[in-house]
């Protein structure tokens, strides 16, 4: 229903770190993997080739397959894990103050509605 305003402290100061998570595809949700789409595209198919059919479904869930198992592991979790120290050092050396201006850019004044869900879930919750 709201967001981090650009304009916030936070955002300004992680809005290229957090481009270049969205550029590499590292959050499941919402991914766009067009960068690197072609970068994946051999090692599913690697992993497609070389386990048989019939074990490509054998990890929980289920329903994600040898390809979500792969994206799990590689993008979300090796590729993100590497970029934890990335991310950490633009914290470091921040004062008490300037930790607490960070953490206030989600305060809910300084967040942006999102006007038209906000409207899609006002009629709905009418409707009632």
């Amino acid at each position: 229903m709201t967001y981090v305003s650009p304009s916030t402290p936070y955002l300004r100061l992680l809005g290229p770190f957090l481009a270049k998570k969205k550029r590499l595809g590292l959050d499941k949700w919402g991914r766009d993997d067009t960068h690197v789409r072609a970068l994946y595209a051999p090692l599913l198919e690697h992993f497609k080739t070389e386990v048989p059919e019939q074990y490509q479904r054998k990890r929980y869930p289920h329903h994600w397959g040898i390809e979500g198992h792969i994206h799990r592991v590689v993008r979300e979790m090796l590729m993100s894990d590497y970029l934890t120290w990335e991310f950490a050092e633009h914290f470091r050396g921040k004062s008490l103050e300037e930790l607490d201006e960070l953490a206030g850019s989600f305060k809910l004044e300084n967040c942006e509605r999102r006007k038209g869900l906000n409207e899609i879930l006002t009629r709905d919750a009418e409707t009632e």
